[in-house]
């Protein structure tokens, strides 16, 4: 009997967390302060809006070979940086441009610093550098930098305790073991 409600317990519990685990994923699905881009264009608009040389704050994401999502806001916002990041797609190389040194600056330095610290993202790891700066006529640029989230190695079923290990059985003698002995080594 006693069983029987355990395993009812555990049955009870394991729907209840499936069910809290779906409604957040909902949930992150609808909130309304997850970064979304203002727009998506083709990678001929962006061309031709980084060529003007405007320098406000958008970040340009070429996801695609001609899919780019535009984001506003992210030279300030530390939290907005980070959820892009954050939902840009795994095992993906994104391309960021922008005409804003101060965007390309903090963009750089959080992919930098993500990389060099080896941050773990949802079981991805962050790979980036940046290209030199092109130079427009009107005396602009266009910032350029990239990134990749790459799947990390599993740990092995051990623990991360790589080595050999060694059991041996004897019988009888030698000069210190009058009978029987096992040994483990290493």
């Amino acid at each position: 009997m006693r069983k029987l409600l355990l395993l009812l317990t555990c049955l009870l519990m394991c729907c209840c967390s499936a069910l809290a685990l779906a409604a957040d994923k909902t949930k992150a699905a609808n909130d309304p302060d997850a970064i979304k881009p203002i727009e998506t264009i083709s990678a001929a608009e962006m061309n031709e809006r980084l060529q003007a040389g405007d320098s406000d704050d958008l970040l340009y994401v070429k996801i695609k070979e001609d899919r780019v999502e535009v984001y506003q806001g992210l030279a300030a916002d530390r939290s907005l940086r980070k959820q892009l990041i954050l939902t840009m797609p795994n095992t993906e190389m994104l391309r960021l441009y922008t005409n804003n040194k101060a965007t390309f600056a903090q963009m750089n330095k959080m992919l930098s610093d993500y990389e060099s610290s080896n941050a773990n993202f949802n079981g991805y790891k962050i790979i980036t550098d940046k290209d030199t700066p092109k130079k427009l006529e009107n005396g602009g640029k266009i910032y350029r930098l990239w990134f990749m989230k790459i799947e990390r190695e599993k740990q092995s079923r051990r623990g991360g305790w790589n080595f050999p290990i060694g059991i041996g059985i004897g019988i009888g003698g030698g000069h210190h073991h009058h009978g029987p002995w096992i040994g483990v080594g290493w």
